[in-house]
């Protein structure tokens, strides 16, 4: 492949960045989670114990208020697992890189880097392929021209072998280049435009059998035209 993958440093190094300020914020999130865990515990152990109480007929009533307590603290120490993490978001530094200069860099250096070292590959692919297309048609009509004279003799001679009873049918004359059998056509226009049919196919995903990638755009030899 000529298309030499470039790395954009930049941006694993604002990914490593905020992995460590994830990693601190994370602490404060599991501790959250837990205070409020234990919570849904506590009011979970109220409803069995209160609906215990009163299928058995028994007296909780102590059971419940240290329960009640418990949970009215666990709320206290919910607001303040979930004061303690909004204040490290707040004040846990981004990083050095912010991600506004991340896309700024992307956009302004990055991108420009890889767009002059793509452009001229691709360029010079584009360009020899149309060059080769229209040398193609160019063949085809300087053929058009080399043996068409010659083809509409040999018409009338074959004709004039018919009518003078030489022969029992008129016989097709085929002109040359006009019968080239090219890409599973004939004819280098017909051979041009199956090409151009194969090369749409290719950008919906159908990958012609004798497919061949060039990396590089080959010497070619101009001609005087």
């Amino acid at each position: 492949m000529a298309i030499k993958e470039h790395e954009f440093e930049l941006l694993q190094d604002y990914r490593n960045e905020g992995a460590e300020r994830a990693a601190k914020l994370a602490q404060y999130q599991a501790d959250l989670s837990s205070a409020r865990a234990r919570l849904s515990e506590l009011q979970t152990q109220y409803e069995h114990t209160f609906t215990e109480s009163v299928k058995h007929g028994t007296d909780a009533t102590d059971q419940l208020v240290k329960i009640d307590d418990d949970i009215a603290l666990q709320k206290e120490v919910i607001t303040r697992r979930e004061r303690d993490a909004r204040l490290a978001h707040a004040a846990l530094p981004e990083g050095t890189i912010s991600s506004v200069d991340l896309v700024d860099e992307y956009q302004n250096v990055f991108v420009p880097q890889v767009r002059a070292e793509y452009e001229p590959i691709v360029h010079a692919k584009l360009k020899m392929a149309r060059d080769l297309l229209l040398s193609c048609i160019v063949d085809h009509r300087e053929g058009e021209d080399a043996y068409g004279s010659l083809r509409e003799e040999m018409v009338e001679i074959s004709r004039a072998n018919r009518y003078q009873g030489k022969t029992s049918a008129v016989m097709a004359i085929e002109h040359p280049t006009s019968v080239a059998k090219v890409m599973r056509s004939q004819g280098a226009i017909n051979g041009v435009r199956e090409v151009i049919n194969q090369v749409s196919l290719f950008t919906n995903g159908h990958k012609p059998n004798d497919f061949e990638y060039i990396a590089e755009v080959p010497t070619k030899t101009k001609g005087a035209k």
